[in-house]
């Protein structure tokens, strides 16, 4: 064969490969991320939790508490906060990050009181890029701790902005902060964003709080459709201080739901799609900041194409959660108690109900292809923190090798629930190979 002929002929074999090759389907990358364990030198977040899990470019912080280097708590709340923050920023730097990498914060505190000095050493620390943030005032902590901060963070790389609607002030925390498609909401209250007043009502609050969600989302460019995991955290009401629907109480995984639940789940419900709502943690707390009887916080996406519910097949549409949603390869995960589908809590055992919970848990992360390896960030709540310890042995059990990032706390003073503990996750799908 000339070397003419020979020339001719690979040109005529290359030219065939290209158009078999762009004629062939592409391969996808497998989905998910690596998942890396952050490890602060010299600290521990708890024997059944990791400091930080590195999931992508995203980071899930445990609760940070202020204990000092041998463990003791400081003299002053001032010093508690601050070594609160302090760790936290620990657990960023060890993950190549700082506080302008923060995204969403959740601030823990037993006293109502204390606010004020938490929100001035905050304030000194947290530097120019604050994120969205929410303050709740919870009955308990472990260890006698008075606060606790955990949080998420998103690497550098990311395009972060500033969301704000308009005609709203601009507060010194942002009304919500976007990281490439995912919008992280600060805690709205039903305050009118214009006055700072409170509806009289309780019913008016729900719906000013929505309403409140929705310009935030609107001023991302999305609808309460985006949403994917929202907290509905209610103060503890006094008796009289919430009127029943018309319509009576809403029953839900079998139990009735306490009166201010139901008028809630009324107004809640009439604002998503049947079946399609968002993971959702409901959660009585203590009390509010500025005297609010509700708050919600969110995390949205702006991909609707990238969003899936999940729902096993032993749990019926709701019109008021998802057992969760998947988002890319992101499971915001609705709380779940000890409840067994269709029979409601059976058992006051704190450590069966636990068993329960984790076998609701696995049903829903299995449904979306996960198991307990993909959870990243877990929040525990527990009726009575003394059962905090033991709760939170048998919780390791179920994991093997990396904890998630752990927050546990006794979230009201309403001894009278049959929900010991409740829990919630978010879960990062790793490859699969």
């Amino acid at each position: 064969m000339s070397s003419t002929t020979l020339t001719r002929a690979t040109r005529i074999l290359t030219l065939l490969l290209a158009t078999l090759c762009a004629a062939w389907p592409v391969q996808a990358q497998p989905q998910g991320g690596t998942t890396k364990i952050i490890k602060v030198e010299g600290r521990s977040a708890g024997a059944v939790s990791s400091d930080g899990l590195l999931a992508g470019n995203t980071l899930y912080l445990s609760a940070q508490d202020g204990r000092g280097s041998d463990g003791s708590l400081p003299a002053s709340f001032p010093q508690e906060v601050k070594q609160s923050l302090a760790h936290a920023r620990e657990v960023l730097q060890a993950s190549g990050m700082d506080m302008g990498n923060l995204v969403w914060v959740q601030v823990y505190v037993t006293n109502a009181q204390d606010i004020a000095a938490m929100n001035d050493v905050y304030w000194k620390a947290i530097g120019a890029n604050p994120p969205a943030r929410t303050v709740l005032i919870v009955a308990s902590l472990p260890g006698g701790e008075k606060v606790q901060i955990n949080a998420i963070a998103v690497a550098s790389g990311a395009k972060r902005q500033v969301i704000t609607p308009v005609g709203w002030p601009h507060g010194r925390d942002p009304a919500g902060i976007q990281v490439d498609d995912v919008l992280y909401v600060s805690a709205q209250s039903g305050a009118d964003p214009l006055t700072g007043k409170l509806p009289a009502s309780y019913a008016d609050e729900v719906k000013q709080s929505l309403d409140n969600v929705g310009a935030v989302l609107k001023a991302a460019g999305m609808t309460m459709a985006n949403v994917l995991w929202t907290n509905p955290y209610m103060a503890s009401p006094k008796p009289e201080a919430v009127a029943l629907p018309a319509s009576g109480i809403i029953a839900h995984n079998g139990q009735e739901q306490a009166p201010q639940t139901a008028v809630m789940n009324k107004i809640y419900a009439s604002t998503f799609e049947f079946g399609n709502t968002p993971g959702r943690g409901t959660i009585e707390v203590a009390a509010l900041p500025a005297g609010a009887r509700i708050v919600f916080t969110v995390i949205a996406g702006a991909d609707l194409s990238m969003r899936k519910s999940i729902r096993p097949k032993n749990m019926p549409p709701s019109p008021t959660a998802s057992p969760g949603i998947l988002y890319r390869d992101t499971y915001y995960m609705s709380g779940k108690s000890g409840f067994i589908p269709d029979q409601g809590i059976v058992t006051q055992d704190v450590e069966l109900q636990l068993r329960q919970t984790m076998r609701n848990l696995l049903d829903d992360l299995q449904e979306a292809d996960m198991d307990f390896s993909d959870v990243v960030s877990a929040i525990v709540y527990v009726r009575d923190i003394k059962d905090a310890d033991r709760v939170q042995a048998l919780y390791g059990t179920f994991f093997k090798g990396a904890f998630p990032a752990r927050t546990s706390l006794q979230n009201s003073f309403d001894k009278k629930t049959a929900t010991g503990e409740q829990i919630s996750f978010i879960a990062v799908r790793k490859p699969r190979h």
